[in-house]
């Protein structure tokens, strides 16, 4: 990015130009860029992106929310987590990495175990998502062409939480029973 000083003989400059260059300000600093109209293609794997954006934003702002502690640990997740986090991360980052993983891999493989869950299992994963404070409630979904998918339920949020914390190292991998908070 260049700095501007002095753009088209100001001393600020804001807005595009020309169709074709934009000016601007950055923490006090003026700029100036090729002007980029945003594409917003509403493809299935940009949707399936924005769906895991989705549920690991809910997932985030519940660790970041709760004082609940898993039964047989010592502090919270989150206190666990950044005691965890590698250096250079935030902790939130890291838990979206170890949640999504390279391409979606792991959220994919997250729901592909929920999906072979029984009934009775995936109504104790419901049940046990609903009862956490602050509770985690149904992520709304989307699929290709920006239209409504189905959401997902709060025990797949759950699922997908804790699928992650095993691929962090921080719990063992989620099966038919959910793991009780307190």
């Amino acid at each position: 990015m260049a700095l501007v000083s002095g753009a088209l003989f100001s001393m600020e400059a804001s807005g595009a130009y020309g169709g074709s260059i934009v000016f601007g300000k950055w923490k006090g600093r003026q700029y100036a860029r090729q002007l980029v109209i945003p594409a917003n293609p509403n493809s299935a794997d940009q949707e399936a992106v924005r769906n895991r954006l989705r549920a690991t934003g809910v997932i985030q702002k519940w660790v970041n929310a709760t004082s609940l502690v898993e039964s047989g640990k010592t502090g919270t997740d989150k206190t666990r987590l950044v005691a965890a986090t590698p250096g250079g991360y935030a902790w939130n980052g890291w838990l979206v990495d170890n949640c999504v993983g390279k391409g979606g891999l792991t959220y994919d493989a997250a729901l592909a175990a929920h999906a072979a869950l029984t009934a009775p299992q995936k109504t104790a994963w419901n049940s046990a998502a609903t009862a956490l404070s602050p509770a985690l409630a149904p992520v709304y979904q989307t699929q290709a062409g920006g239209t409504a998918g189905t959401p997902l339920t709060a025990g797949e949020v759950f699922f997908i939480y804790r699928y992650g914390l095993s691929q962090a190292g921080l719990a063992d991998a989620p099966n038919g029973t959910p793991p009780t908070y307190a």
